[in-house]
């Protein structure tokens, strides 16, 4: 997040990346407000409000929850999985669930963390949240409006928050120490209830709650830093064009080439063999202009940014034709579609990114003269021609042994075959 005092146009932005597992398609919806006696999450059901906002998803295509999203209010939240040595439940709200019920409950920033707190402590957060195979963990979470932004970080059902000015990132730890603003109730007893020991001073959230093996074999710490001092460097001047740069990273300086080997994955992550690396693909991304009813957004609504198109969209408008992704390769689905260019692509990351750069940078200088469904068809144009001219350049080469097992898993084997 960047907040208006180091922006260009004195506006709240809001970006963030969903990091999930390969070929774990991410679908982009537009949610109407609605009326409901109770609220069906992934694995629970909880009260429903009154009535739901409307509201922008990003979200796993098997989930209820969402990776990220606006509301009509301009509210953004996006989720992070941390590591705690707290209690894991069987069942609960998954951080995915509680971005989704603060989207549809909350009419700013502040309300938001109201709502995510007062869920997680009522109802507990838990569950497997995983697509392939088991994966549970805790959530942090980044939210903001118009004027305020805010850090709430979890360990169970206990939580900290704290508002945050100038530039701010979240990744896979928790960061505060004791120096949050808000908590939930009872927090040095939660500390004791988890066998932790809080100390007699101030609560340090994340020295008390954190798990630090599991947090440095994320590399929590690196990638949040590379995008802070990304945008660092540009305080004053930071724009939906800065922050979608920020999110192609891949590390200080950017090196395409080393997003795709060794242990730790990148801002643009890239999936591999390692264990490190399972769940870091970069499956969908959002960046968000925030201005009430007026906030201006742009999606992937695709996989691996460095080589998507954002495009334009208003949470009050309408989504062209996109179709809705599953588990299985679909060329109806725009994910499923924009995968071919993106495997071809991963033979020489390089020398693709070399292909396409210039003309994925003139698309998005044009955001101000492009609505939703103008920008989807040309961005569909573009792709289809990036995809004909990597096909013609690398129709010898070959993936990974890893990549083909996912591709034969999801069908988009025998696409790619031909």
């Amino acid at each position: 997040v960047a907040t208006p005092e180091v922006t260009r146009d004195r506006r709240m932005l809001f970006a963030k990346n969903s990091d999930r597992e390969p070929g774990e398609a991410q679908a982009v919806e537009i949610v109407a407000a609605r009326t409901e006696a109770v609220t069906r999450c992934t694995a629970i059901d909880v009260p429903a409000p009154s009535r739901t906002r409307r509201v922008l998803l990003c979200r796993p295509y098997w989930m209820w929850g969402a990776e990220m999203g606006v509301n009509d209010a301009g509210v953004a939240i996006g989720n992070e999985a941390v590591f705690t040595r707290a209690p894991h439940a069987d069942a609960g709200l998954t951080g995915m669930d509680l971005v989704r019920l603060g989207l549809e409950r909350a009419t700013s920033a502040p309300a938001a963390v109201r709502v995510i707190g007062e869920l997680l402590e009522t109802h507990g957060q838990g569950g497997n949240a995983g697509h392939r195979a088991s994966f549970r963990y805790h959530n942090s979470f980044l939210i903001a409006d118009g004027s305020e932004a805010w850090v709430l970080e979890t360990a169970a059902r206990a939580w900290v928050a704290k508002q945050v000015h100038g530039v701010r990132a979240i990744s896979n730890g928790l960061t505060l120490r004791d120096d949050w603003d808000l908590s939930s109730e009872g927090l040095r007893a939660r500390a004791r209830d988890y066998g932790l020991r809080p100390g007699r001073d101030r609560l340090d959230f994340s020295g008390t709650f954190g798990d630090p093996l599991i947090t440095a074999a994320a590399a929590a710490a690196r990638r949040r830093s590379c995008t802070e001092r990304f945008l660092d460097r540009s305080r004053g001047r930071i724009s939906a064009l800065t922050a979608i740069s920020a999110l192609r990273q891949h590390g200080s300086p950017d090196r395409p080439r080393r997003a795709l080997s060794g242990l730790f994955q990148t801002v643009c992550a890239h999936a591999g063999p390692l264990p490190t690396r399972a769940h870091g693909q970069t499956t969908g991304s959002l960046v968000a202009e925030l201005n009430g009813a007026d906030s201006a957004c742009f999606v992937t609504a695709t996989a691996a940014p460095c080589l998507s198109l954002f495009k334009p969209v208003k949470v009050g408008g309408e989504l062209p034709e996109i179709g809705a992704p599953t588990g299985r390769y679909d060329p109806r689905a725009l994910w499923w579609r924009h995968e071919r260019l993106h495997r071809l692509a991963l033979v020489d990351l390089d020398a693709a990114l070399g292909l396409i750069a210039a003309e994925r940078d003139d698309f998005e200088r044009s955001f101000g003269r492009t609505h939703a469904p103008e920008a989807f068809a040309q961005a569909d144009e573009l792709e289809a021609r990036w995809e004909a001219a990597l096909r013609a350049r690398f129709r010898r080469a070959r993936l990974s042994r890893y990549w083909r097992r996912l591709d034969e898993a999801s069908g988009l084997d025998a696409f790619l075959a031909d």
